[in-house]
């Protein structure tokens, strides 16, 4: 199973690097900061790349299980889409039902 996520359109991004990035909702005005993994991770969203994809990816560049990636990864994915910047377009792993804060800031 593939999960794929994609971005609103109305959510535009600063370039991200080592120190972060921050995203803006251009409807509702809202901005959010994310730190260097985050915005590691929205790029990687950007580009295309599956859940799995992402989870791989970051488990063979910071040499820490997939296991591990997955479950960090699971709740910043719920933030996002508790903030109303990115939905799963097919099978989502994701299933909680509280707001997550961790992760990204408003």
């Amino acid at each position: 199973m593939t999960t794929q996520f994609s971005i609103f359109p109305e959510i535009r991004a600063t370039p991200g690097d080592e120190d972060g990035s921050v995203l803006i909702n251009l409807e509702s005005g809202k901005v959010f900061s994310l730190n260097g993994i985050g915005a590691k991770v929205w790029t990687m969203l950007e580009q295309g790349l599956t859940f799995e994809g992402v989870v791989n990816s970051l488990s063979r560049e910071f040499d820490v299980s997939c296991q591990q990636v997955q479950e960090d990864l699971e709740i910043f994915i719920r933030v996002l889409e508790c903030k109303g910047l990115v939905r799963a377009t097919d099978t989502a792993v994701l299933t909680g039902t509280e707001e997550p804060t961790n992760g990204i800031a408003a």
